[in-house]
C-alpha cells in the first residue's frame, strides 16, 4: 500500500508544479481563467505518476 503514496521526488514536484501555477495565475491576472489552464497539466502529471507507481508505465520483458 505505501509504495503506492509519493516519494520525495514526486512531491518536490508537486511543489515545484504548484510555484509554476500560482506564478502563472498571478500573471495572468484573472484566477478563474488561470487555474482553468492549468488543471490540465495537473492532472496529465498525476495520471502518469500514478501509472507509473502502478507499474503500469515501466517497460517490462514480456514482449518473448
Amino acid at each position: 500500500m505505501f509504495k503506492h503514496l509519493p516519494g520525495r521526488v514526486e512531491l518536490a514536484l508537486f511543489a515545484a508544479m504548484a510555484v509554476v501555477c500560482v506564478a502563472v495565475v498571478e500573471l495572468i491576472g484573472e484566477p478563474g481563467a488561470g487555474l482553468f489552464f492549468l488543471t490540465f497539466p495537473v492532472f496529465v502529471f498525476s495520471a502518469v505518476l500514478g501509472l507509473w507507481k502502478s507499474g503500469r508505465l515501466r517497460a517490462t520483458d514480456d514482449f518473448e
